[in-house]
């Protein structure tokens, strides 16, 4: 399997994110952060190949972070991919960006409201030109969601910085919730957007997804397996426990926990 979307994040940042849950949310998170831990267990569970992100929740930590995330990909060896972090307020968000690309990373993690940032705010253009012309991909969590489901019209949104940056392929996590129906037929018009699964098909989830076996098969070539270990409140196995409920065939499941991937980047190939 590949798995797209998880966390590493250097010891101390990790510490707060995970008291951050502790004071503000019913979240039970109990996985090991240590990244060789985390990269075991999920190969343990047949994960081939992942990618993992942090973010830079403010001005002055990106190239820090990034330097961290790929040191820690080479620590981790072959299959572990990291993605990585700019902010908007630094001097050169997209030389920070080139030079992580440059350092092994095969994409971009923006988390909009951890970092309240915008995936369509016109001066990410010159960092999303600059992962495309490495044929990296973008994962974005658009919006506030669980928090909140107000994503300011994000397809709409996600739609433009398509239009915008041609070559350009992006992830949107979570399924899109709450606006995965209009994901989906956004992707049947274009193959550059992607979904994932992180969160919204584990049937203990606090997220868990209102959609159908059709919907999923519908839109199947281009949702991507993810699952955000280790902060998550259910096993690490809950995003393919929920799919197989579905009920969808072996080859549906394949390119979704698998196949599809292989399309983001040639890190997955």
């Amino acid at each position: 399997m590949i798995d797209v979307h998880t966390h590493l994040h250097p010891p101390r940042l990790f510490a707060a994110i995970r008291r951050w849950f502790a004071e503000r949310s019913p979240w039970l998170l109990e996985h090991p952060t240590e990244p060789r831990e985390v990269a075991r267990i999920m190969r343990e569970h047949g994960v081939e190949k992942f990618a993992f992100c942090s973010y830079a929740h403010k001005a002055g930590m990106a190239r820090d972070l990034n330097a961290w995330l790929n040191e820690t990909a080479r620590d981790l060896g072959a299959g572990a991919v990291p993605l990585a972090t700019v902010h908007l307020d630094d001097p050169d968000p997209a030389e920070d960006m080139r030079d992580a690309l440059r350092g092994g990373c095969a994409g971009l993690k923006v988390h909009e409201n951890v970092q309240h940032l915008a995936l369509d705010d016109p001066r990410f253009g010159p960092v999303l030109a600059t992962v495309a012309e490495h044929e990296g991909f973008v994962l974005v969590h658009v919006g506030a969601i669980p928090w909140s489901y107000e994503t300011n019209n994000g397809p709409a949104r996600i739609a433009r910085v398509l239009e915008r940056h041609p070559s350009l392929r992006i992830v949107v996590a979570h399924f899109g919730i709450p606006d995965q129906l209009r994901y989906i037929e956004l992707a049947q018009r274009e193959p550059r957007l992607f979904l994932d699964t992180t969160m919204a098909f584990a049937l203990d989830s606090p997220m868990r997804v209102k959609v159908t076996r059709e919907d999923v098969e519908r839109g199947a070539t281009q949702i991507v397996y993810g699952t955000d270990f280790p902060n998550t409140p259910h096993p690490y196995d809950g995003e393919l426990h929920g799919l197989r409920a579905l009920g969808l065939d072996e080859a549906t499941l394949r390119a979704i926990t698998t196949e599809n991937a292989r399309r983001l980047t040639p890190a997955f190939a």
